[in-house]
This record gives structure tokens, C-alpha cells and sequence, in this order.
């Protein structure tokens, strides 16, 4: 099936099964009620004033959610993929603001892991081991998060320690040698102190292949292989009725290989690849290229290098302590992290990279519980980042990237009525960042510091219609904070810094609940303006460097459903709209973004034609219809769902090359599984992209692909002790 004919497919179901509704009304239930914790309370997602959704723990589980991976095909306009470095670097874009930079720049798209920001987007796909709830929220989180999430946040939290003893062991097969084993286990100690310790540990082989020819022939070997262990503990106990600590630490191990690069087609057919065997899935070299043994390691080509590899260890351990004092609640969070990397992958070159990178963090926060019209939050955040980085990416090149920075936070409500509602909210940031960097064959060197100073907001307006309808208006704005370039190819073009990014959104977002409950449909308009875009790009006379572009819009529309025409059914879906341009480029922009004229009309680089690229990893909509059946069958219960996911073509380099298109089919997913009433075990079999596209969602220079995974399935079953 292609686009055309599933995107009216995905209104269709909607209106068929608000017909079955309608004529049989007394057989549906109402849809449950989500809590979240977007503005640092927990209330429903129903009259939260922000753009987010929330997949619970059996969401997480009926519609086979891995890693963060998993995620971004039920969120309207989020791209979540691979990077192509590390296995588990992240390229994250919200809304088109996001980062594919796996080295120096911070994510635009900010991971919090039980509220303790991830630094880097290596490491930022986490996998799901003892999941309780993924929020994702969309726009700028300037003034409520840690640090500097201009694009939007996803926070992931853990199940807490239970009272309670409990114990629960999974173990899965499945397509190309899948393994899994995973152990959640809970204590209660005594009636105030419990713990809680989960295991899990995930293996694959590759279904990606490279083939060097000439006299490193006999060098092919399989590349792409998923070795991943965590370990996460956490110790919670009570000090008396109103006050709790939790201490946590958690370890990831993840030896998983990157995703080999493959030649694909240059043409607007970004479906055929144009190796040797057209198999995007073996990585050959173009037609007409010898591999020798005699090419030095770092000018090996597409096909010829073969020394894949990548080792990611993550490590954190975090305080938190929380409780009541008369009408104030306070929260205060301390955390340490480290992360440690070295990997060898392609990227236009063989690429090497080691990551020491160490982080500290401290927040304080205290809400109001007043029976009056008036309530806020506020805080403290402290952050300290260390970033020692080595990399060959033709010459060695190491730096050292510090940061220290301090922010003030509030956000207040005002009640004018039952119905209306005022928000405002401030953050200032203090923050230093010292850089120096040394090319390590030539000597060239460069050293700097930045001292930034920096004010974000948000304005709300909130109107509780009736019980089952609010509608919101907001302003808020988000930044990137300035950093450098991770290459120094020349004096002239030597570790260069790149300014402040700056991002304004305006949302209109509507929440409702309708046919007593059993229909949940959420809008969202929104407009954003984008200065000072950090890019990477080949800058005329410097190279590729970090850049700057002056400005861009985005718009769009977002749409989340969720249905319940019976007791045993229930329908979602989403849709993104994205509408984005660049706009206010000087010609050296314009000259950059086209490739110096070489992706515009007659190879002539104009303002004209740099504007009227579209942002990379933008697609212009995306599309998610899915559903979940259960019945009762053979003493048990049987759960059936699935989803087909769609999305328009989008390009995943700023130059918008032919051969950096992003294009597929619909990707098909499902999942059934058995429950026996008496039992104390789950089986489920599960597969996803069921119809077996073969499609990549990165590439690096035009014409280098990084494959997805084609057809996987599994088998897990689960016991309970």
C-alpha cells in the first residue's frame, strides 16, 4: 500500500468505528486516565498545557517497544533513528530541531533518564528494562528542564522500588540468532525500605555484510552484530510518612558494531542501491574501485574498510530525596554520570572516536500546594561537563570541552476563574564553556572560552471549557547553547566556533474526551521560529565545520486519537504535519547549503534556491494507525495489535542531495499474546517491518546509506514468581 491510499485510510477507521460506536454504545468502556509529570506535577495529560505524549508500561509492552527507537513512530512529528556513529548514538529531531552529531554538540532534543539530563546523543537510544512511562514533549522545554532542550524533551522513568516481593524473568529468540534474557527483581525489606534490581541483556547477529574486493577480499566479514547489558538497582526508603530517598545506580555495557555504510542510488529513486550486487545490505565498492592494502587505513573507501566496531560504557548513580513540608513539596535531585566510547565506523572517511565524558548534577525544586488561585514551581539547577575527545577523521584531532553553568528557574499559576487560567514562567542560565583543541598531525591548535548569559520564557493561556474539553495558547522559547567545531583542517578552519541557536514556538493545542469517554482526541497547531541554526556543513574555503544559518520556520499541525468502540478494542493513531524553510541567508550560507550551487538549478549557488531547501529529517507528514484487540480464549486471555507506520520523503542532509532522500513504504508491525487466567507466564510473538522494506533513514555524503533492519520477529515468554 502506498501513502496515498493509507492516509485517508487512517480517518476511515476512525469514522467506521465511530459508527460500530454509536450502534452498539453499551459495549464500549471509557479510556483510562494517563498521569504525567511535564510541568513538575502529576496531573492528567488532559489538561496539561504542552505538546505530549505518554506511553505507559503496557504500551510499552503491546506494541513491542525496545529502545527509544521504537518510540518515534507513535509521536506526531518526531524522527528518532540511529546515528551513524556509535550503534547507539541517537539522531533525535522534533518538529525539524535536532542534532545527528555524535561528538562535541549538545542534543537539541534533551533524554532524561529519572529526571537526570543525558549529555551526549551517544547513549541516548536507552533500552527499556524496568519501564513504568516514556513522556515525550515536543517544543522548547527552556523553562522547567535541566538544561537546554530547545527542541523538546523525552524523559524516561523507571519503576520505583515496590512493597513488595516480587520476581520476574523474561527470555526471547527470534530472526537473525535475536537472545534476550532480562530479570526484574523486588524486595521489600521492611514496611519503609524496599529495593528493586533489573538485568537485561540483548545479542543479534548482523544482517549487514561487507565485501571488500582486490587483495583485502578475504577481509569480508558480517558488521552490525547488538551486544547490550544493563544492570539498574535502586534502594528507596521512607523516613517517615512524608519524606522518601531513593538511591540509584545503573550500568550499560553496549559492544554493539555500527551500522555498515552502503552505496545507494544517486537518482530520485532512492530505493534502488547501486553497488555491485544492488544490496544495500552488503557494503560494496562502487563500480570500478579496487580495494588495496596498500591505501592507507584512513582513505579506505565505501566497501574496503572493514573495521566496524564500537564499545559504550555508561555509568550513573543518583540521589534522590523528596517529601512535604506544611503546603510545599521538595525535590531534591543529585546525580553523577560517565561515559566512556571507542569506535571505528565510516563516515565519508574511516572514523575512529574516543569519548571520556563526565557529568554532575544537582537540582532543586519546591511547588506550592495552596488552596488558592495562585501556585508555582521553582528551582535551582547546577550542571558540570567534562568532554575529553579524540578522533581521526583523516587527522588525529583531540579536545577538551568544559562546562559549568547555573540556573534559576520558576513558573507560576494564576486561577482568573473556574474556567481561565494564566501561566508565566522564567529561567535564567549562567554558563561558561571552555574549549581548546589541537590537530595532532600539523600542530594547528585553537582555545577559547564563552561566557553565556541567557533568559527563556513561557506564557500560557488555559481554558477549561468543561470537564472533557481544554484548550491552551503558548509562547516559549528554548537555546542551544555555543560551541566548536570538532575538526581542524587548516589554520583558517580550526575547531570554529558556532553561535547561540535560539528557538521561538506558538501553540494552540486542544484536549478532549468525548462519547463518555471513549474517544480521546488531541490537537496541536504550532509555529516556530529558528535563528541561528547549528549545522554541520563544507563551508567554501574552510571545509566541513559546525555553521551557523540565520533562520528558519516551522509549522504544522499534530493530531493523537485513541478509540474504544468496544469493551475488547481499542484504535490509535497519530498524524504530523511539517511545513518548515529557511529563510534571511547570506550568499556564503546560500553557497553552503547548496553544495557551492551543485544541488541547485544550472549548478548556480542563490539565496533563492538555499531558502527553498527543505530541514533535514523533516518529513512533510507522518501517519500511525494502530490497534489492540483482547478477548477472552482457552482459559486465558489473547491480545492481538499491530500498527502501520507512514510517513512523506525527507532528506537527512541540509544540502537536500538526490542521494540523501529518505523514501519508503509503509513499515508494518504486530505483536499477539496469551495470558493464562491461572497462569503465572506470558507468551508473545512479535514482528516488525513485516512486509520487509529495505529502506535507510541515514546517510553521511550523498549516496552513502546506513541500512535498517529489514524483517525481525521473536518469541518472549515471560513467568512471574
Amino acid at each position: 500500500m502506498k501513502s496515498s491510499i493509507l492516509l485517508p485510510l487512517l480517518v476511515g477507521t476512525f469514522a467506521a468505528s465511530f459508527v460500530v460506536a454509536q450502534e452498539g454504545s453499551d459495549r464500549g468502556t471509557k479510556i483510562e486516565e494517563v498521569i504525567v509529570t511535564a510541568e513538575r506535577r502529576a496531573e492528567s495529560i488532559q489538561s496539561v498545557p504542552v505538546a505530549v505524549t505518554a506511553i505507559d508500561m503496557g504500551s510499552i509492552e503491546s506494541k513491542s517497544i525496545g529502545n527509544l527507537l521504537d518510540v518515534g513512530r507513535h509521536v506526531p512529528n518526531a524522527v528518532i533513528i540511529n546515528g551513524t556513529g556509535p550503534a547507539n548514538s541517537s539522531r533525535i529531531y522534533f518538529r525539524g530541531i535536532g542534532e545527528d552529531d555524535s561528538r562535541n554538540p549538545d542534543p537539541a532534543v534533551g533524554t532524561y533518564l529519572d529526571g537526570v539530563f543525558m549529555g551526549r546523543t551517544i547513549g541516548g537510544l536507552l533500552d527499556v528494562a524496568d519501564v513504568a512511562q516514556i513522556e515525550v514533549l515536543r517544543g522548547p522545554q527552556g523553562t522547567m528542564f535541566g538544561r537546554n532542550s530547545n527542541g523538546g524533551a523525552i524523559r524516561v522513568v523507571t519503576v520505583s522500588p515496590q512493597d513488595e516481593n516480587t520476581l520476574s524473568i523474561t527470555g526471547g529468540l527470534g530472526s537473525d540468532g535475536r537472545e534476550m534474557i532480562k530479570a526484574v527483581g523486588n524486595l521489600a525489606l521492611s514496611d519503609d525500605t524496599a529495593i528493586r534490581v533489573a538485568v537485561l541483556n540483548k545479542q543479534r547477529d548482523a544482517f549487514t555484510r561487507v565485501v571488500p574486493n582486490g587483495d583485502l577480499a578475504g577481509n569480508a566479514r558480517d558488521v552490525g552484530v547488538r551486544d547490550i547489558t544493563v544492570f539498574r538497582a535502586s534502594l528507596r526508603h521512607n523516613f517517615n510518612e512524608d519524606w522518601t530517598g531513593t538511591l540509584t545506580i545503573d550500568d550499560v555495557n553496549d559492544k554493539s558494531e555500527p551500522t555498515p555504510a552502503s552505496i545507494i542510488s544517486s537518482s530520485a529513486d532512492a530505493s534502488v542501491a547501486t553497488d555491485l550486487d544492488h544490496n544495500v545490505y552488503t557494503s560494496e565498492p562502487a563500480s570500478g574501485v579496487t580495494c588495496s592494502s596498500m591505501t592507507p587505513g584512513i582513505f579506505l573507501s565505501v566497501g574496503c574498510f572493514t573495521g566496524y566496531r564500537s564499545d559504550v560504557s555508561m555509568s550513573g548513580a543518583s540521589l534522590k530525596i523528596e517529601g512535604t513540608l506544611g503546603n510545599y513539596d521538595f525535590v531534591s535531585l543529585t546525580a553523577r554520570r560517565t561515559l566512556e566510547d571507542d569506535a571505528a565506523m565510516f563516515v565519508s572517511y574511516p572514523f575512529t572516536q574516543k569519548t571520556d565524558q563526565e557529568q554532575l548534577s544537582q537540582e532543586l525544586t519546591i511547588s506550592s500546594n495552596f488552596d488558592g488561585a495562585f501556585n508555582y514551581v521553582a528551582g535551582l539547577y547546577y550542571w558540570d561537563e567534562e568532554v575529553d575527545y579524540d578522533s581521526v577523521f583523516i587527522f588525529n584531532h583531540v579536545s577538551l570541552t568544559e562546562t559549568e553553568s547555573l540556573a534559576v528557574f520558576a513558573q507560576g499559576s494564576l486561577a482568573i476563574s473556574d474556567q481561565l487560567t494564566l501561566v508565566g514562567g522564567m529561567r535564567y542560565t549562567d554558563e561558561t564553556r571552555d574549549f581548546s583543541g589541537i590537530n595532532n598531525a600539523f600542530g594547528f591548535s585553537n582555545a577559547d572560552s564563552i561566557d553565556l548569559k541567557n533568559e527563556t520564557y513561557t506564557i500560557k493561556v488555559e481554558y477549561q471549557a468543561n470537564e472533557n474539553l481544554f484548550m491552551y495558547l503558548s509562547t516559549s522559547t528554548g537555546y542551544k547553547t555555543p560551541g566548536f567545531s570538532a575538526d581542524c583542517f587548516s589554520p583558517t578552519s580550526c575547531f570554529l566556533p558556532v553561535d547561540e541557536e535560539e528557538v521561538t514556538s506558538y501553540e494552540l493545542g486542544i484536549r478532549s474526551d468525548l462519547m463518555n469517554d471513549r474517544l480521546r482526541l488531541n490537537a496541536t497547531v504550532f509555529y516556530t521560529e529558528y535563528d541561528q541554526m547549528q549545522v554541520g556543513a563544507t563551508v567554501p574555503g574552510l571545509g566541513f565545520t559546525r555553521f551557523n544559518l540565520n533562520a528558519a520556520t516551522v509549522q504544522g499541525l499534530e493530531l493523537e486519537a485513541i478509540f474504544k468502540p468496544t469493551e475488547n478494542l481499542e484504535i490509535f493513531g497519530n498524524l504530523g504535519t511539517n511545513d518548515g524553510e529557511f529563510s534571511g541567508l547570506t550568499q556564503l550560507q546560500a553557497d553552503t547549503i547548496s553544495v557551492s550551487g551543485a544541488t541547485c538549478p544550472g549548478g548556480i549557488a542563490t539565496i533563492a534556491c538555499g531558502e527553498a531547501k527543505k530541514l533535514k529529517n523533516a518529513p512533510e507528514y507522518q501517519a500511525n494507525i494502530g490497534f489492540l484487540w483482547r478477548a477472552d480464549l482457552a482459559g486465558g486471555e489473547i491480545s492481538l495489535g499491530g500498527d502501520v507506520a507512514i510517513e512523506d520523503e525527507s532528506y537527512s542532509l541540509v544540502s537536500n542531495n538526490p542521494g540523501s532522500l529518505i523514501d519508503h513504504d509503509p513499515i508494518v508491525n504486530a505483536r499477539i499474546s496469551y495470558t493464562p487466567v491461572e497462569g503465572n507466564w506470558n507468551v508473545a510473538l512479535w514482528g516488525k517491518n513485516l512486509t520487509d522494506e529495505v529502506y535507510w533513514k541515514a546517510t553521511t555524503s550523498p549516496n552513502v546509506a546506513y541500512p535498517t533492519a529489514p524483517m525481525t520477529w521473536g518469541v518472549d515468554v515471560r513467568v512471574d514468581f
